[in-house]
């Protein structure tokens, strides 16, 4: 599922070409995804509307329109954005089509048809129905070391499980989390409510890095995802620990072990991440 990286690196490619462009016109040929498609609401306040600036929430692309409507997106397990020439032939899973005044296109393709496209009203957004239970955004002031010591006070719950609740923090998924651990030498089974200060300190400053480093390389391509442009990311190539169970850890030598916690694998160094004491 592609995480903020992932989701920044195509709101930054879009920002680029379709800023400033009027939606003439919206064929839709799918409206069975995960949360039916209304195109009634998106013909409303979408059609004839130019896109005014195109943002990002958690791991939801948003366009603002000159009504101050917004196109929200999410590309669920396998969605893309893709943008290109109205004469582009149509794929099997290319659901929806904005068509843009100059004839370039914004598609929607999800084969596996797990996301979300909608539209919100005016001055509607703040209380739309999938924002009002996010996290914190991990670049915004409130992602403070001090503040995630504070609200984990007294937790059991392991601290890759909390990095992964979008209800506590967005956007920081599987493959993320673990890198940041690894970087910050924690281990993911370590109960959230027990980590001190200093920790949180390490663990906040790799987040951001590991973020940072993955949005630089234009995301982590290992299965579906490509950017606006329909290229890959390469953050792959930077993988410290993810999906690397009995390799060699880059940083001691120890062979990388894997876990499942909550459904999820969970990859690390039992050197660089003690899961008690201190590092040996």
């Amino acid at each position: 599922m592609p995480e903020l990286p992932e989701v920044e690196t195509v709101r930054r490619g879009l920002q680029r070409v379709i800023i400033g462009k009027k939606i003439s016109a919206i064929h839709i040929h799918e409206t069975r995804f995960r949360f039916p498609l209304q195109p009634k609401v998106l013909c409303k306040w979408l059609m004839q509307q130019t896109i005014a600036a195109v943002e990002r929430r958690a791991k939801y692309v948003l366009c603002r329109m000159s009504n101050d409507a917004h196109l929200v997106i999410h590309l669920g397990m396998s969605g893309r954005l893709l943008w290109c020439d109205g004469r582009r032939e149509l794929e099997k899973h290319d659901h929806i089509q904005f068509v843009l005044e100059d004839g370039d296109e914004l598609r929607f393709r999800d084969p596996r048809r797990f996301g979300l496209v909608d539209a919100v009203a005016p001055g509607k957004l703040e209380e739309y129905k999938h924002f009002r239970h996010l996290g914190i955004e991990p670049f915004s002031a409130e992602f403070a070391p001090e503040v995630l010591f504070e609200r984990t006070r007294g937790l059991v719950r392991p601290i890759k499980n909390y990095l992964m609740d979008a209800n506590k923090i967005v956007g920081v998924g599987n493959i993320y989390a673990n890198e940041a651990l690894f970087r910050a030498g924690i281990h993911p089974e370590k109960a959230a409510g027990k980590l001190p200060l200093h920790d949180w300190q390490r663990l906040a400053k790799a987040i951001r890095k590991v973020l940072e480093t993955a949005i630089a390389s234009g995301g982590t391509t290992l299965n579906d995802f490509y950017n606006s442009e329909g290229e890959m990311g390469y953050f792959q190539q930077y993988l410290k620990v993810y999906n690397r169970a009995g390799e060699a850890c880059d940083r001691c030598g120890a062979t990388i072990r894997r876990i499942v916690q909550l459904g999820r694998s969970s990859y690390f160094c039992p050197q660089c991440q003690p899961k008690a004491g201190k590092k040996k």
